[in-house]
């Protein structure tokens, strides 16, 4: 390989690669639908993001509050 063609697929390649990605970024009009803004309403469900199943805790299980200690120290 020449040093011309090393040059091309080490650096060619790479700039190509990051000035496609920048020019897709800043292309206009990619957005359906208007963006959230601080203060409006919110009219979408809510989401959660820890999964569709509800979380089941232990039934039975001891108060830790009412035992004492932590970190606040009242043991």
């Amino acid at each position: 390989m020449t040093i011309l063609q090393t040059i091309g697929v080490f650096v060619g390649i790479p700039v190509l690669i990051y000035g496609t990605i920048a020019v897709l970024t800043m292309v206009p009009g990619r957005h359906k639908r208007p963006r959230y803004r601080p203060g409006q309403t919110w009219d979408y469900p809510p989401q959660w993001w820890a999964g569709d199943q509800p979380v089941v805790t232990a039934a039975g299980g001891e108060n830790r509050l009412a035992q004492g200690g932590g970190a606040h120290g009242t043991w």
